[in-house]
């Protein structure tokens, strides 16, 4: 029997529990993530399946319990991922919220762990301030953040030449957070932003942005769109020679493997992705993707597999502190370095998880050589350097 079917079954019985306190008779992990509106390309079943194979490998027992993943559909919706979340903590007893992709929700959700004395360890929300002014003594960022996705394309930008960038960012935090993190460090760099344009959610018309961006001269066009809307938007692109041309080139924040399985190679070659996991990195990358296809007939994103590693990280340092004890755990988690797929990461005192992130390109469909080998390496950034320093974050409770 699949391990889908086996936790999707657990999941199911775990619902019909009201009432129940976290770590009662289970871990209990939800998987709260869009499982059909436009960002669900870049996580959604694929995240659920990330968690339930982190259960899976870690042995599905912890501390003597049972580990249970549920999941649900936030659609991308702040509101509907909070209400949820409210369900989990206090009525089905869940200790541990990953994924959620939505920065306006994950503030809430982490302000609300603490206040229920639970955990929530973002794997997917960007925004900086999960660790900077709205940061919590028990919150863990293990996703990547606006920060390092900004810093990871301007930096590699700015030495290959890049003065000019154009930037077309979604009309909401997280594309406010990615520009702004972005822009200046344009700026402090000696480049130029040229303009930055915000677009609706689930838009099928870019062509204003582009036409305005191509027009611009910049020598970047930075696009901060995920799933549909940034594949409609690079489709588009290539409608308007915009891609594959090396004229201007197309640099995506947010954009993942999905993405470039979803238009194909002929159409997204040459656009600039940051990314810190790639299915073929290393032995541990691939085998993780190897049990991940064999489910879903497709390599994982880097989404899920920040699900999964940051599931392994809390279930381990569960097992070494002897408790579920959320205040215990994220001790544990920040005495001790952990493991993101043979790299060794830390957890820094404001709950910024600190690792490497590196810029690749898409390969053309010549220059790929067997299925999924889509992106080939261009440089890579390590540790602090793409992150917000202590300073820079200004969490507030580390200063009392």
């Amino acid at each position: 029997m699949k391990i889908g079917r086996v936790l999707g079954i657990a999941a199911v019985l775990a619902l019909t529990v009201s009432g129940a306190q976290a770590g009662e008779k289970s871990i209990k992990i939800g998987v709260l993530t869009d499982l059909t509106s436009f960002a669900s390309t870049s996580m959604g079943p694929g995240s659920v399946v990330a968690g339930e194979l982190a259960a899976k490998d870690f042995g599905g027992t912890v501390l003597g319990k049972p580990i249970e993943v549920i999941s649900a559909d936030m659609q991308s919706k702040p509101d509907l991922a909070v209400q949820i979340a409210t369900k989990w903590y206090d009525e089905e007893g869940v200790d541990l919220i990953i994924d959620v992709p939505a920065s306006a929700a994950a503030l809430t959700i982490q302000r609300m762990a603490l206040e229920k004395h639970r955990m929530f360890l973002p794997t997917v929300a960007a925004t900086t301030d999960l660790t900077g002014k709205q940061c919590s003594p028990q919150g863990i960022h293990w996703g990547m953040d606006t920060a390092a996705y900004s810093r990871g394309l301007v930096n590699a930008l700015a030495e290959g030449g890049a003065k000019s960038w154009f930037q077309i960012m979604p009309d909401f935090a997280v594309g406010k957070s990615t520009a702004e993190n972005a822009n200046r460090m344009i700026e402090a760099g000696g480049g130029k932003v040229v303009q930055t344009v915000y677009h609706p959610t689930n838009s099928a018309d870019y062509s204003s942005y582009l036409l305005q961006a191509q027009q611009s001269g910049a020598d970047v066009i930075g696009v901060g769109s995920i799933g549909l809307d940034l594949t409609t938007l690079i489709k588009q692109a290539v409608e308007f020679g915009i891609l594959p041309s090396s004229k201007q080139k197309l640099a995506s924040f947010l954009g993942g493997l999905s993405d470039v399985d979803a238009v194909g190679l002929k159409t997204m070659q040459n656009v600039l992705l940051v990314q810190n996991f790639y299915w073929d990195q290393n032995d541990e990358t691939r085998k993780f993707s190897k049990e991940f296809f064999a489910i879903r007939n497709k390599m994982p994103n880097f989404t899920h597999a920040s699900d999964y590693s940051g599931t392994l990280a809390y279930l381990q340092a569960v097992k070494e502190s002897g408790s579920d004890d959320p205040v215990k755990v994220v001790a544990q988690m920040r005495a001790h370095p952990r493991d993101m797929f043979g790299q060794k990461v830390r957890v820094r005192e404001d709950g910024r998880v600190i690792y490497d992130v590196s810029l690749f390109q898409v390969k053309s469909p010549e220059e790929s050589k067997y299925p999924w080998d889509y992106l080939k390496l261009v440089r890579t950034a390590h540790g602090d350097k793409n992150f917000l320093s202590l300073e820079e974050g200004g969490c507030p409770y580390l200063k009392k």
